[in-house]
């Protein structure tokens, strides 16, 4: 089904217009007299060349979309629950200060903040907690405060930017990784890691090994369990391989009352630090490194991103405790409970489809985490689909005419050749709304396979074409044009 949505989404207004204009060359004379900015638009014009630029869309409402897309994970924000519970949490407080008073190593500290913290650490099975602005400042005060000289940080080839970022800056240069949730790569790369690090060998030194409980863009988990029994084996138990964990796709929609994948997997004594995010599953902002006392002191004495910036006021706090106060209600339950039963729904309708066999066969779709999604205990948010490279862009028409945000990921935030659609399911979705994304998806397969059946060349889907239709008008090129 393609609803006649060409004006709302190619307005210029439209977010997809927006987007696609952000691939123009264009410099105000000004700016091309300057060679300041010249070398920067320079920059720029090689991601517009590769069609990978990124711009800031502007949301003015108009766009009435189905979201698939959004890090309300459990639609708390959306659906107003949060909100009615922050305003309960600040009237349970009144008179608060709305000004946080500097850092939190001067006079920016106080006991709302302190006894937040505490009881977060101890929701997540851990001793103490340090809260820090974002996931990404999380991250990146975790491997620049921890590591000691001579460490070795073991990290998945598949870790997120800020991970990278902040072992890039950390005390230790031994930096190795390891290929996506391989075991057997796992084991290979402790044990020459212990084969070539001798001060690790004799258990002076510490293997640091940073994993994900779900992986954004392949929406997979972590082997944890598995590399965890590794990697006692390899270090003799002696304690100098200890793990990190990032939760941040896994706080709030898996596990006990949405307490994480740790917690899931009663993992909290063999796992030394987990960073849980507040931006997605509680729908708020910031982020918090739960351990023990130890990491709560080394992130406070090392991590120039927590000592260098301003505590968070009482009101943002009292929003992240509002979103803890539902993870243990009903609303929260309730979206968990949705998230299962709607991914669930999905890879059940998606796989029992007439064409599904075809599609995979052919390479039209491809989800890796449709195969056995039956067995596993527990599915994840996220769902991967991908197609032939060429039509990755045409399948994302398609759907966002359908009515339907979901995420084009390409390269740089993926691998060159391995762009895909990113759905996200939310707690908030309905049974409807994942009936109108499957149907958008294979509508769409059945046009590509009337078109390769028919040898026409030059020849692209409906709703691509309406597409390249504006693109041209706009002398634009790329995303998939021929």
């Amino acid at each position: 089904m393609i609803l006649d949505t060409k004006q709302e989404h190619l307005s210029a207004s439209g977010t997809l217009a927006a987007r696609l204009n952000g691939h123009k060359v264009h410099r105000s004379p000004a700016t091309t007299s300057s060679t300041f900015y010249k070398n920067l638009e320079e920059a720029l014009d090689v991601r517009r060349k590769s069609n990978s630029l990124y711009s800031i869309v502007p949301v003015d409402g108009t766009e009435k979309l189905i979201d698939f897309c959004s890090n309300d994970l459990l639609s708390l924000s959306t659906s107003g629950a949060l909100s009615k519970e922050y305003l309960a949490e600040l009237a349970r407080h009144p008179g608060f200060d709305t000004n946080s008073g500097g850092s939190r190593m001067v006079d920016g500290n106080y006991p709302y903040l302190e006894q937040t913290e505490k009881a977060i650490a101890n929701f997540h099975g851990y001793e103490a907690g340090v809260m820090l602005g974002s996931g990404f400042d999380a991250n990146v005060a975790i491997w620049t405060a921890i590591p000691r000289p001579g460490d070795v940080m073991l990290y998945d080839e598949a870790s997120h930017a800020s991970t990278l970022d902040g072992m890039k800056q950390s005390l230790t240069k031994h930096r190795v990784e390891f290929q996506h949730n391989d075991l057997e790569s796992f084991r290979t790369t402790l044990s020459s890691i212990f084969a070539s690090h001798p001060l690790v060998r004799q258990g002076k030194r510490t293997v640091i090994v940073s994993v994900e409980a779900t992986y954004s863009m392949d929406g997979d988990i972590c082997p944890l369990r598995e590399m965890i029994d590794i990697a006692n084996e390899i270090s003799r138990n002696r304690g100098n391989v200890q793990f990190v964990v990032d939760e941040a796709y896994g706080t709030g929609t898996i596990g006990p009352e949405g307490k994480g994948f740790v917690c899931e997997l009663g993992l909290e004594k063999e796992v030394a630090v987990v960073m849980h995010s507040f931006a997605k599953g509680l729908g708020c902002h910031g982020a918090i490194v739960v351990g023990n006392a130890t990491i709560r002191s080394i992130i406070a004495n090392f991590a120039r991103s927590f000592q260098f910036t301003t505590a968070p006021p009482f009101a943002h706090v009292a929003m992240i405790k509002a979103g803890y106060n539902l993870l243990t209600t009903e609303p929260g339950r309730e979206a968990r409970r949705n998230v299962q039963s709607l991914v669930g729904l999905f890879y059940d309708r998606m796989t029992s489809h007439p064409l599904w066999e075809e599609a995979k066969r052919r390479g039209i779709l491809s989800i890796p985490l449709a195969e056995g999604w039956e067995e596993r205990p527990f599915l994840t948010h996220v769902v991967i689909v991908q197609t032939l490279q060429k039509y990755t862009y045409w399948l994302y028409f398609n759907i966002l005419f359908a009515g339907c945000n979901v995420m084009p990921v390409s390269h740089p935030v993926v691998p060159v050749g391995q762009s895909r659609l990113k759905i996200t399911i939310h707690g908030g979705n309905t049974q409807e709304e994942v009936e109108i994304l499957l149907e958008s998806i294979y509508s769409w397969v059945e046009e590509i396979f009337a078109l390769e059946s028919s040898g026409k060349k030059g020849q692209a889907t409906a709703a691509a074409e309406k597409v390249y239709e504006w693109m041209r008008a706009q002398h634009l090129s790329g995303f998939g044009m021929i």
